[in-house]
């Protein structure tokens, strides 16, 4: 689908490299560029033989180089690769990639119609746009980890997110952009800049926490819409949305006579009256199994689903049924399996190619391919240590 489409790649960790991960997927040819020590997920998390989990994920399907920035000869290097590619990708501090004279002004002279896509904490402006950012410290800051403290059943705690959801949210944002960028350049020619902040992907996608605060000026800082944490039944936890299809709960609980109270006469008073409702279902809940329930809950179309643990999830019909798990073909270590990104189409077949490389594995191949040099020429480059 992104067939002859040429990415270079010089993020690292995960807010960057899910987003080319996706776009290898798509067809793109992704060459991820690292520096010598290479991306730090290489070297941490669960293996399997040379292979990290976390490194392999985000970073399947792409051909891997690794340049020392440090050098003149490996900015030329960059830079003569930079010519040759459709999109750039980047999630370095703002200010670094024009430091190592990478910027966007000196590669679109080079590369007029490049697509440059600078992900980072909080944007290429602003007072925070120089301040360090992992994903955790945007969730305080978008006030996602204050809205999980303050859901109903949450006693004010705030428990934090147990997975990187900025990074994983604002790499598909930055996928978004960099598709759009390049069908505008298939229309007018014209490349693009990108810059794709973590914080206002946060805030671009809360719910309606900060939106009810904005439409009313301030007046109703906090959201109407009730969370809806788990209810604890008799053996254990279980998710069921009880707002939308009220009158369907109320009916599988045994409560019909509820439909007229006039504490929940329409949506408005039942998200107000929110607390009192959801008691008549703690108190059904806790008298009854998952099982029954999940049994009544289909009986009367009420969406519901069990807490899964980590293994219930990757053995249930869903993964299997949607090909969420599919194995790549290594040489050293045989069948690895890895997520599949999300995407499905009638006429295409989608997914990871290949297993990455190992640091600097791909450097001939890219460099050959990419600029046709000679083994000579690569072969002094390593030589100088440019390449490693």
């Amino acid at each position: 689908m992104l067939h002859k489409i040429k990415v270079l790649d010089f993020s690292r960790v995960l807010s960057g490299p899910f987003c080319s991960r996706m776009l290898s997927d798509l067809g793109a040819e992704v060459v991820k560029v690292e520096s010598v020590s290479g991306d730090q997920t290489r070297s941490g998390y669960t293996f399997r033989g040379e292979f990290s989990c976390y490194f392999t994920q985000f970073n399947t399907g792409k051909r891997c180089i690794s340049v020392d920035y440090r050098t003149e000869e490996g900015i030329e290097l960059l830079k003569k690769l930079a010519a040759e590619c459709d999109v750039i990708l980047e999630n370095f501090r703002p200010g670094t990639m024009a430091e190592m004279d990478l910027s966007y002004e000196t590669i679109r002279e080079i590369n007029p119609d490049v697509i440059y896509c600078s992900i980072s904490g909080f944007g290429q402006t602003g007072e925070y746009a120089n301040r360090p950012a992992f994903a955790d410290i945007v969730h305080a800051l978008s006030g996602l980890d204050y809205a999980f403290g303050n859901m109903d059943g949450a006693d004010g705690n705030v428990p934090g997110m147990p997975i990187s959801y900025a990074d994983t949210n604002t790499s598909l944002n930055a996928t978004i952009a960099i598709l759009a960028a390049l069908f505008n350049r298939q229309i007018t020619g014209e490349g693009q800049f990108i810059d794709i902040a973590m914080m206002d992907c946060m805030i671009a996608c809360n719910d309606t926490t900060l939106q009810r605060h904005v439409f009313t000026g301030g007046e109703k800082p906090e959201s109407d819409t009730p969370g809806q944490p788990p209810l604890k039944m008799k053996d254990g936890y279980m998710a069921a949305s009880l707002l939308i299809p009220f009158r369907r709960v109320i009916e599988a609980i045994g409560r019909p006579d509820l439909a007229q109270d006039e504490r929940f006469s329409n949506l408005t008073r039942l998200t107000e009256n929110y607390p009192a409702y959801r008691q008549y279902v703690r108190d059904w809940a806790a008298d009854i199994t998952i099982d029954k329930a999940c049994e009544i809950f289909e009986e009367y179309d009420v969406p519901f689903g069990r807490i899964q643990s980590t293994a219930e999830v990757m053995s249930s019909p869903v993964v299997r049924d949607r090909n969420m798990v599919v194995n790549i073909d290594s040489p050293e270590a045989g069948e690895i399996p890895v997520l599949n990104t999300p995407f499905r189409f009638s006429g295409m077949e989608t997914g990871p190619k290949n297993p990455p490389s190992r640091k600097g594995g791909d450097n001939r191949a890219v460099l050959q391919d990419w600029l046709g040099l000679t083994d000579g020429q690569v072969n002094e480059l390593a030589q100088q240590k440019t390449i490693v």
